[in-house]
């Protein structure tokens, strides 16, 4: 009986013999309990590090193909099989399919750089490349804005990453900055104190910092104003319609007039 057992682990194809696939197989699956087991350290570190749910998954399954892929190599070594030729073909196959994905590759590159650094969250209002609206969603590959109008618009995260990002919901306050022209024929301090009031009576708008409303310059028909009001950053449009719509109303209720361009004509007799 054990002399049949043993010719059959010792019956071979080439250098493959019965025996060393079924080490094999046995080794295959001490390493899968093994991988299985540490998956679960692992995942604990990574909701340590990183609590974004794309990064963690990604990594996750990262960390989850170089274990399986040791696994591998070390199921290869067994039944006879070189690692190094192994390695050099999976290198080969590698580099064919990065240069003719290589676009792909650089948005997923840029994509876990964008989840590591963090210059935006789900829900922020952003301007990127060009395009301004609140981000919708983070993924490996691009990320996606919804405009005011509500369109949906998808850049390419190696476009988010190479360019311009202003995120305008990062800070817990933000500035409402107005000008307001008025006539030279206006006494400073009335337009001063309506514009002052527009900002008190407009809700949400803060005291504290304190608003700032200033000459900031003389022009050919009017004078400039500045209105610097600060504001939650959740409330700026709320805030910034509400100054322009009181701007108005106060002006008119101290008697504010615009700058209207004029022209002076002197006659002279001959």
């Amino acid at each position: 009986m054990m002399q049949t057992v043993q010719q059959i682990l010792n019956f071979s194809v080439g250098k493959l013999t019965v025996g060393n696939v079924f080490s094999a197989i046995i080794i295959f699956f001490i390493c899968h309990i093994f991988i299985k087991a540490l998956m679960g350290p692992i995942d604990k570190l990574l909701n340590k590090v990183n609590s974004d749910p794309t990064l963690h998954t990604f990594l996750r399954a990262l960390v989850r193909v170089i274990l399986n892929f040791v696994a591998v190599c070390v199921v290869a070594e067994s039944v006879g099989i070189p690692i190094a030729s192994l390695l050099a073909v999976l290198g080969m196959l590698g580099l064919a399919i990065s240069l003719s994905v290589q676009g792909a590759l650089s948005n997923l590159a840029n994509g876990v750089l964008l989840l590591v650094t963090g210059p935006f969250k789900i829900g922020h209002y952003v301007s990127i490349a060009g395009v301004e609206g609140v981000v919708k969603e983070i993924n490996m590959l691009c990320t996606k804005i919804l405009t005011i109008d509500n369109k949906e618009i998808i850049i390419p995260n190696s476009e988010v990453a190479g360019g311009k990002i202003i995120n305008f919901s990062s800070e817990e306050l933000r500035r409402v900055d107005i000008e307001v022209k008025v006539g030279y024929n206006n006494d400073t301090q009335v337009v001063t104190k309506a514009l002052e009031k527009a900002v008190a009576v407009t809700p949400k708008a803060l005291q504290d910092p304190a608003p700032f409303v200033k000459i900031v310059g003389y022009n050919e028909y009017s004078i400039s104003y500045t209105m610097r009001v600060w504001c939650k950053s959740e409330d700026y449009w709320d805030v910034y319609f509400g100054l322009m719509e009181n701007v108005g109303k106060e002006k008119d209720a101290a008697g504010v007039k615009g700058g209207v361009p004029g022209m002076n004509i002197f006659m002279q007799d001959k």
